[in-house]
């Protein structure tokens, strides 16, 4: 049986109708049902899902403690900050139990935050912003993401065509990319842009390091062997990017 998933006429407008209801009601759990809902009626977004699932779990913790979100300004952009791998470094300094449980981000502790953050993100401009201002903030970088993604869709109809009918390849979503670094030996972790979270690996050792990532606009950094986070300010589009020179 094949089925085939409604094509995509206009990426762009798409994009806008699903960021604006993706973000309309961050930081509830209303909105939840709709994120789930999502990948039902449009294709190849599971990702984005979980995603926006994580942005919103954080919002509702931010919420309920009263606490602000750490941003990063990126470009003309400012992003929340959902996750960031735990260094061995920063995590011998603060004792067991001292972090909140999952899905909580344990970076929301404001020591943890300036010692960690300190860190990881060396020479860029770290904001603290109200829950409430994220979801504008959010959805214009989400909307470039997802005009990427089915504009991929759109480029590619041979995708929307699943089953027993359809090749292997030709369903296959995954981007081959290269990721070069300054620095051998490295954990390569990635993110989407519209929220940060370095919880992701794209895989190790550098360098070069060859795999695969959906399409969409990502954001990279390192892990070395004594744990310390190294982060990378390019930001990469694929396509037409299929390939980054890393300056870490």
């Amino acid at each position: 049986m094949v089925t085939t998933l409604p094509p995509i006429n206009d990426p762009e407008k798409q994009a806008q109708e699903v960021a604006q209801r993706l973000t309309a009601g961050l930081g509830r759990l209303e909105n939840l049902e709709f994120v789930r809902s999502s990948v039902t009626r449009y294709s190849l977004l599971a990702d984005v899902e979980f995603a926006m699932e994580e942005l919103s779990y954080a919002l509702l913790w931010a919420n309920n403690v009263g606490a602000p979100v750490p941003c990063i300004r990126d470009g003309e952009a400012t992003v929340p900050i959902v996750g960031l791998p735990l260094s061995p470094a920063i995590l011998r300094r603060f004792p067991p139990g001292y972090f909140p449980p999952y899905p909580y981000p344990p970076f929301f502790r404001e020591p943890f935050f300036y010692e960690s953050f300190a860190q990881a993100f060396a020479g860029s401009e770290i904001v603290m912003s109200k829950p409430s201002e994220v979801p504008e903030m959010v959805s214009r970088p989400l909307t470039k993401f997802l005009n990427v993604r089915f504009q991929w869709i759109a480029d590619n109809p041979e995708f929307r065509s699943a089953g027993a009918a359809a090749s292997a390849q030709a369903n296959n979503p995954y981007l081959p990319f290269m990721v070069s670094t300054n620095t051998s030996g490295l954990r390569i972790h990635y993110s989407k842009t519209f929220a940060i979270n370095f919880n992701n690996v794209f895989g190790a050792p550098t360098t070069p390091l060859n795999g695969w990532i959906l399409p969409g606009i990502h954001k990279f950094a390192g892990m070395d062997g004594g744990g310390n986070f190294h982060y990378d300010t390019g930001t990469f589009t694929t396509p037409p990017d299929f390939s980054a020179q890393l300056m870490i």
